[in-house]
Formats: C-alpha cells, sequence, structure tokens
C-alpha cells in the first residue's frame, strides 16, 4: 500500500513538473512574441520620428546663420515629436533646443549616419549634419535612463514611443535580442525584455537628501507607496456621499428614460423633476470643476509669486557677495558652491549660477549635476530670448517643475550671469488644498440639490394637479352647462391658463348659439325665396289687367271713368304692398358679402339725412357731427341701407305723437366710430327686447320684420356691432365701426382738427 502510494506521488510530481515547464514555455512565447511586436512598434516610430527629424534638420541648415534668435520656432519640440537640436562651431555648443539631456560630452563620430548614443539621463540616436561652418546634432531620445529609480523618475520610454512596455534598450547584439535599425539598414541597438537586462547600477547618492526643491525625487518607495490624496476625513465623507447621490440620480434618470422610451413620452410631472434635478447636478458638477481647477490655478499662481519673490532676494544677496567681479571664472567661483548652499539653506530652495555663456559655474546641489539629472547649460529661451528675468516650466523626463531665471549683477550693476532657482509643486500639497475647498463647498452643495429634489417634486405635483383640473373639465365639457367654468384663486401662468378656458368656453357657447341663429336664418331664406317666387308670378298678370282696363276707360271714359280709377287704385297699392313684401324677402335671402373697404361714414350719413329731410318734413331730424372726413371700415353701398332702415325705424316710432323729435350723433371714439339715432318714442316693450334683431320679428301691420336683422348682418360684417337702449321716453341705436390701421385714424384727428 505503502508503494502504491510512493508511485502515485512521484507521477503527481512528474505531472506537475511537465505543466510548470509547459506553462514556462508558453509564457516565453508569450513573451517573445509581445518583444518582437514591440520591437516592430519601435521600429516603426523611429522611422516615422527620423523621416521628420531630417526634414526639421535640413530647413533648420537652410536658416541658419550668426543669430539665433531666428532658428527659435524651427526648433522648439514638442510631445509628439521631441527632436532635440545642438549646434558647435569648431570647439563649443552655441545653441541648444532644450537642456533637459545630461551628459559630459558628445562625440563627433561621422556626417549624416544615425547612431545610438548613450546620454546620462537617456538612450538617443543621433545625427551630425554640416552646415557652412557649423555643425548640427539632430537628437531623438527614445527612453529615459535615471540613475535614480522611483515613482517619479521611472525609466519609461519618451513619448511617441510609450506604448512600448517592459522592455529594455542595449547596445550589444544578441540572437535573443530585437535588433533596431536606422533607416539605412546599420544597428542602432537592440530591445531586450525587462526581464532578461542587465540590473543597473544605483548611483543614488545620500547627499541629494538635503535639496529643496528636488526632494520629491529622493522620495523612499516606502513613503511614496502612502497614499496622500484626501488627508481631511471631513472632505472624503461628503465627497463620496456626493458621488453617491449624483450616481444615484444619473441612474434613476437613465432607469426612468428606458421605462417611458425616451424624455418626450414622460408625464409632464416627471419632466419638471428631472428638468430641475438635472439642471442643479449639472451645475454642481460645473461648479465642482471650476473650482477645481481655481484652487489648482491660484495655487500654482501663488507659488510663482513665493518663487519670483525669493528669486528677487538671493539676487541682492549674490550680488552683495560678487560686487567686485566683473565676470565669473574658476578663481572666483571655487567656493561658488557653499555660498550657495548657504543661500539655500537660508531661503530654502535651490540655486543654480550659469556664466555669461550659459554654462553651470556653481549649484546648491551639485550632486544633481553629477549624477547626470540635469544639463550643464542653461535653458535656453532665458539665454537667447532677450529678458532673461521670466518664470518657465521645465521637466526632468515627465515630471514637470517651476523655474525662475534672473540676471546675476555685480556692484556696478553690470552682468556677469544668470541665476536659476528651481521650485516643484507638490501634487500632495494641492491635493490638499483642493480638499479643504471641497469639505466647504459640498455639505451646502449637497443640501441644494436635496432641497431641489424636492421642492420640484412639490412644484411639478402642484402644477399637474391643476392641469389635471383642467383635463378633466375639458373631458366632461357639455354645450349649455354653467359647470364648463373653473375657478382658480392664484394669479399665475394656470390661473392665466384658466381664464383663457374660461373665455373660450363663452366664446365656444356664443358660437353655438351664433350657429343655431344661422340655420334659422337659413330657413328663413329658404321660406323666402319661396314666397318671392310666388308674388313675382302673381304680380305680372295683375299689372297687365290693370293695365288693360286702363286702356278700355279711353274707349267709354264716361261710363267707366269713375269705376276704374278707384280699381286702378286699390289694384296698384295691394300691388305694392305684395312688390314690398317680395323684396324684403329677396333681399335677406340673397344677404350680399360685406366687402370692407375705407369709407367717409360722415358723408355717407349726412346724405341719407338730407334725403329724408326733403320728402319728410312733419318730424325734424337733427343731426349732431362733421358733414366729412371721418374715415371707417364697412361695406360702402351697405352701410347706406342700414341708415335708411334705422331713420326709418325712428319715424314711425313717432309718426302718430306729438312733438315728435329725432336726434342723430357722429362721434369720434379712440378706437371707433360711433353713430347713435334716437327717437322720443314710446321705447320697446321689456318682452320683445331679444327678439329685435332675429329675422321674422316686427310689431308693426306691414313688413316682414327683416330690416334690423339686415342691418346687422351688415354691421357685423363689418367688424362692428350695432346695439340699442331703450325706456318709454324713447330709443336710440347704436352703430359702431372700426377706424382704418394707426396713421389713417392720426390723419383722421388732424383733418378734425382743421
Amino acid at each position: 500500500m505503502q508503494e502504491q502510494v510512493c508511485t502515485y506521488c512521484k507521477r503527481g510530481l512528474k505531472v506537475t513538473i511537465s505543466l510548470l515547464g509547459l506553462v514556462a514555455v508558453v509564457l516565453m512565447l508569450m513573451s517573445c512574441n509581445n518583444l518582437e511586436k514591440a520591437g516592430k512598434h519601435l521600429q516603426e516610430q523611429i522611422n516615422t520620428q527620423t523621416e521628420i527629424a531630417m526634414e526639421r534638420t535640413n530647413l533648420l541648415a537652410q536658416n541658419l546663420t550668426d543669430s539665433f534668435d531666428s532658428i527659435w520656432i524651427l526648433t522648439q519640440s514638442t510631445e509628439e515629436d521631441p527632436t532635440l537640436f545642438y549646434i558647435f562651431d569648431e570647439r563649443n555648443m552655441v545653441y541648444w533646443s532644450d537642456n533637459w539631456l545630461a551628459t559630459h560630452e558628445v562625440l563627433l563620430l561621422h556626417y549624416n549616419e544615425w547612431y545610438y548614443w548613450r546620454f546620462d539621463n537617456a538612450h538617443c540616436i543621433c545625427r551630425w549634419t554640416k552646415a557652412n561652418k557649423y555643425n548640427i546634432l539632430t537628437v531623438i531620445p527614445i527612453k529615459y535612463a535615471y540613475p535614480i529609480e522611483n515613482k517619479q523618475l521611472r525609466n519609461t520610454f519618451v513619448k511617441p514611443f510609450t506604448e512600448i512596455k517592459n522592455c529594455e534598450i542595449i547596445r550589444a547584439r544578441s540572437v535573443k535580442h530585437i535588433a533596431i535599425k536606422a533607416p539605412d539598414g546599420r544597428h542602432l541597438f537592440s530591445l531586450v525584455s525587462t526581464a532578461d537586462a542587465p540590473p543597473t547600477e544605483d548611483k543614488r547618492s545620500d547627499k541629494l537628501a538635503e535639496t529643496f526643491s528636488y526632494q520629491s525625487l529622493l522620495a523612499n518607495n516606502d513613503t511614496d507607496s502612502q497614499p496622500t490624496k484626501w488627508h481631511n476625513r471631513r472632505g472624503r465623507l461628503f465627497y463620496m456621499l456626493g458621488i453617491l447621490m449624483f450616481t444615484s440620480v444619473i441612474i434613476i434618470g437613465i432607469v426612468g428614460l428606458i421605462r417611458n422610451h425616451g424624455f418626450r413620452n414622460m408625464r409632464l410631472r416627471t419632466k419638471i423633476m428631472y428638468g430641475i434635478t438635472t439642471l442643479v447636478v449639472a451645475n454642481a458638477i460645473y461648479v465642482f470643476a471650476i473650482s477645481v481647477v481655481h484652487v489648482r490655478h491660484s495655487y500654482e499662481q501663488q507659488q510663482r509669486q513665493i518663487l519670483q519673490r525669493k528669486t528677487r532676494y538671493i539676487q541682492k544677496a549674490l550680488q552683495e557677495i560678487y560686487y567686485w567681479n566683473i565676470r565669473l571664472t574658476e578663481r572666483n567661483t571655487v567656493g561658488m558652491n557653499i555660498d550657495l548652499r548657504d543661500l539655500s539653506f537660508a531661503y530654502q530652495m535651490d540655486i543654480h549660477v550659469f556664466d555669461m555663456n550659459g554654462k553651470l559655474v556653481g549649484s546648491s546641489t551639485p550632486g544633481l549635476f553629477e549624477q547626470g539629472l540635469l544639463s550643464r547649460h542653461i535653458a535656453p529661451e532665458p539665454f537667447f530670448k532677450s529678458s532673461p528675468t521670466m518664470v518657465q516650466e521645465e521637466h526632468i523626463g515627465d515630471m514637470h517643475y517651476l523655474a525662475s531665471y534672473t540676471e546675476l549683477y555685480n556692484g556696478n550693476y553690470v552682468q556677469i550671469g544668470y541665476i536659476s532657482v528651481p521650485m516643484f509643486i507638490s501634487s500632495d500639497e494641492v491635493n490638499t488644498q483642493v480638499d479643504e475647498f471641497l469639505a466647504k463647498l459640498l455639505p451646502p452643495t449637497l443640501l441644494v440639490l436635496g432641497l431641489s429634489f424636492i421642492l420640484s417634486l412639490i412644484l411639478s405635483q402642484g402644477l399637474t394637479q391643476s392641469l389635471s383640473i383642467l383635463a378633466d373639465k375639458m373631458k366632461y365639457f357639455r354645450i349649455g352647462q354653467h359647470t364648463n367654468r373653473l375657478h382658480y384663486k392664484n394669479n399665475d401662468e394656470i390661473g392665466e391658463l384658466v381664464v383663457r378656458y374660461n373665455a373660450l368656453m363663452d366664446e365656444l357657447e356664443h358660437s353655438a348659439e351664433q350657429l343655431a341663429n344661422s340655420e334659422r336664418e337659413g330657413a328663413w331664406r329658404t321660406m323666402a325665396r319661396q314666397i318671392a317666387h310666388e308674388i313675382n308670378n302673381t304680380l305680372t298678370p295683375m299689372k297687365l289687367t290693370i293695365q288693360q282696363v286702363q286702356r278700355a276707360k279711353k274707349k267709354d271714359p264716361e261710363q267707366f271713368d269713375v269705376y276704374f280709377n278707384k280699381a286702378t287704385y286699390l289694384l296698384i297699392e295691394q300691388i305694392e304692398n305684395l312688390s314690398h313684401i317680395a323684396q324684403s324677402f329677396s333681399t335677406f335671402a340673397k344677404m350680399p358679402e360685406v366687402v370692407v373697404s375705407e369709407v367717409d361714414i360722415a358723408q355717407k350719413l349726412t346724405s341719407v339725412i338730407d334725403f329724408f329731410r326733403a320728402n319728410q318734413t312733419e318730424i325734424p331730424i337733427r343731426y349732431i357731427g362733421v358733414e366729412r372726413s371721418v374715415i371707417a371700415l364697412t361695406d360702402g353701398e351697405q352701410v347706406s341701407r342700414v341708415f335708411n332702415n334705422l331713420i326709418k325705424n325712428a319715424l314711425q316710432a313717432v309718426e302718430n305723437q306729438e312733438n315728435g323729435d329725432i336726434i342723430i350723433i357722429l362721434k369720434k371714439l379712440p378706437t371707433m366710430v360711433e353713430i347713435s339715432i334716437s327717437d322720443n318714442g314710446s321705447g320697446i316693450a321689456p318682452e320683445i327686447q331679444d327678439q329685435v334683431f332675429r329675422p321674422n320679428f316686427t310689431t308693426k301691420s306691414t313688413g316682414m320684420g327683416l330690416g334690423l336683422a339686415i342691418s346687422k348682418n351688415i354691421i357685423e360684417g363689418s367688424g362692428g356691432t350695432i346695439t340699442f337702449e331703450t325706456s318709454p321716453k324713447g330709443t336710440t341705436f347704436y352703430v359702431h365701426l372700426p377706424y382704418p390701421k394707426a396713421t389713417d385714424k392720426h390723419h383722421i384727428i388732424e383733418v378734425e382738427a382743421d
């Protein structure tokens, strides 16, 4: 039994070892495959960058002169094109486009060929180009190579090669490595997996820990791994609450949109809630973003001001130290590092000093230059520009910092060098500032967000409740019911809508009444056409008979004169009555359309009055108003018929009355013309006042009662109104007609003033 167990253990161990070996082979193959992909991608990127660099180099060689100000724009590098340019005369470097590459020497090997060169802090490929008396060194950085390894200074690839990971660059050639070649096919360097790369020597010096501006570069990995964000617990708590609330609102909004198949299909109450909440959330997010940017920008501006102020103090201190020097030489700068270190401890800043040629002559932290982190040349912009006093952003690889530059003067204010004061803006300090600000901003914002949600719920419910009542009223609306009107106390938009609704209901009922009247009038028109047809058929033979009797009279006038004269008078009188009836019915049946135009209503009215005065002398007709130049909108042909009918009715109302009197007044009101026709008759009885304008209604023994109905149709068709007031002492009819446009109204007023 024990032997069988041992046998099974041995077999299991063999299987396990085999599986581990297979996994190792697979991982190795995958690693090799990834390395080949990285090498292919790197080769393509280098070919692209060399083409761009050659174009820029040729353009630089064509425009190269003794004045380097003109080539500043041609040599600026970007993240997508990190090409650097260095220009040498016979011995010295006279121009450099950037100063982040650190090296002690550069060898001129051969022209017009790309080759690999290892700078102190980067792997690069270089190319020399001859341009008259100058030599141009074109450099394409490939990968950082810092002697200090921490979270901020990692040996990553330079943009645009950052997609390549877990790879290292070596100069040696080997079968296991991926060879990277120049455009002409020559070997540049090899790409190797990080696991297979030889270990790099840690050259970090303990003396570098005494720096001030670059302390973040030298932080221990143990302390770097500790989270420094969100120092303020209260700020973190409100931040998490805000994230939770915003996330909840967004999720609820998405679910609501899905359930309602879009925003348009939501109920109005939900739309209002979503709209108000969305605006508040969007405003809060916008305020947060602007606030964070503002805090960061304010902190950076504050640090810039502190940096400039300390730079001025350092400038004055160095001016006192080098008061009698006319230039910086090796003899008078022997003790400069000690002086700069003392000033560095006094101002808690690192200080670098460059001579008039832009070369480093002293530093409070010389180890940074000895270890190859920083270049020994000044930044090109303050050196080649006209004004060296400036604050600019510089970088060591991917890590950026601020650097203040100014001149170094002696006692006679003669410039003898340049001063550089760097300063890192700690991201931890910025985050702390943001945390403190958010800790104050988040509580009221969250409170406002909660109140806005509650307020939107209350407002939407109140609004939609009123609209629901309105919808129910419209649902059960019936013409003629008094319960159709709504009652709303508040004077807001809903109140205005209720007022419009009630007005619409009144107008609808009025329209229904007009429709009923129109139907009745249509029936009367049909009847009038039939009566007019029958009467006209009877009148024609009656007239012919009378004419024959009159001709017979001529034959025997002595026998028939008296008889036929009486008969003729009676027949003609009846015929005229029948003609009058037929004409009245025919006129009402035709009801011609009212053609509105500008009419001198005063002239029309006075013409009708003059006609009645000429044919009616017993009853006086008095007129008050102007005789011309009062313009109104109406039908010029039919309005005279209205005046004829009203004046005739007034005359008939006072014909059997002593001291009968008729007064006609024309007034110009602010918005319309008013014509009133009054008589001092007995008035209209109350029980028949609502039937005055109804067709076929009359109190006379003669006539068909169509005159006032026709008059009302003409006036209302002109956009005016016709009404009346009555009492036992008399009746007054009022006709109101509108003015033309505003310009025409102004013209009417001017005529009256004349």
